[in-house]
Parts: C-alpha cells; structure tokens; sequence
C-alpha cells in the first residue's frame, strides 16, 4: 500500500529503510522525501516505521 503518493513511497520502501537504520519519520524523509510535501502521509509513515521497528526487535529476540 502507498504511504505517500506525492512520492511514490510504499509500505515496503519504508521497511527497508528502517532495516537500513532509519529510526524515525525525519530519518525516513531525508531518505525517500515522505512527509516533504503535502505532510498528510506522516503519521501513516510514523505507524509503518514503529512496526518495522517492532518487528525487528521480534526477530532479533526469536532469532538468539
């Protein structure tokens, strides 16, 4: 699903993003522009990085 349609930034492009390091919407938006136009995506963004983020955590701790 799209998060941002002024930039063509899917769910996926944000998750490989907070795979890569980014920790928050501002780390996302230096990234992939999310946020840097309309701003209507941002808390949609907000809510698919602390998913990632969660998940990660899930997979590093079932992992070890």
């Amino acid at each position: 699903m799209f998060v941002c349609i002024c930039h063509a930034v899917n769910e996926k492009a944000i998750q490989q993003a907070v795979s890569e390091g980014a920790q928050n919407v501002r780390d996302v938006r230096r990234s992939l522009n999310v946020g840097s136009q309309c701003g209507q995506c941002v808390r949609q963004a907000h809510e698919v990085i602390e998913q990632a983020k969660a998940l990660a955590v899930d997979s590093q701790f079932y992992a070890a």
